[in-house]
């Protein structure tokens, strides 16, 4: 498959031509939004259980077993294959899903300071609207925030706080009206990332 540049640097140039129209943002925001993401703790990864002593007793050809050694073994050999079976599918789940992703998608993270609300969710044209498809997590000081893979282009969106109030995000780019009496918040996303100028 070949990827056309030219239609890259086309609607690259498209974007930054629509984003020099929007309003400018604080050149302090970027510094307190990684302020804030640094200073969240890192979550704990538990570390992989080691061979148990009877296994390396089962094993190691030092002496000579007693005649259930070798059931035992084929035992403890079965009882590791069906555990690791069951662990295998989640530990790689994560990875096979970022592999999957197509060239054009960028991560996006999203956020909304509702220290007040019960629960946040993210609607947009990239989810076709869906109200609880995308579920942001409450961080500290009530800040909700999620990561999205958004394919390159223009997207327009809204949070939905405690399932029933539409709020624009204050910090979007362009605020357009979608004809309904609505006001969408919108961002632009370049092969390169987020387009902020």
């Amino acid at each position: 498959m070949t990827h056309d540049t030219g239609s890259d640097e086309m609607l690259e140039a498209a974007a930054r031509a629509y984003a020099r129209g929007l309003p400018e943002l604080p050149a302090a925001l970027d510094d307190r939004v990684m302020a804030v993401v640094r200073g969240r703790p890192v979550p704990a990864v538990p570390r992989p259980r080691h061979m148990p002593n009877v296994w390396r007793w089962l094993v190691e050809p030092k002496q000579v077993r007693p005649a259930f050694a070798v059931p035992l073994a084929a035992a403890a050999a079965l009882a590791l294959f069906f555990v690791a079976r069951q662990t295998a599918p989640r530990a790689a789940s994560a990875p096979a899903v970022a592999a999957a992703l197509p060239a054009d998608t960028i991560y996006v993270r999203f956020e909304l300071a509702a220290p007040a609300a019960r629960n946040v969710a993210l609607a947009g044209s990239f989810n076709s609207w869906g109200e609880q498809s995308i579920v942001l997590a409450r961080g500290v000081g009530g800040t909700w925030s999620v990561t999205v893979a958004l394919p390159v282009g223009e997207h327009r969106y809204q949070f939905v706080v405690d399932g029933e109030r539409w709020v624009s995000d204050p910090t979007a780019h362009a605020q357009v009206a979608d004809g309904f009496g609505v006001t969408n918040s919108v961002i632009v996303v370049s092969p390169r990332g987020v387009v902020r100028s």
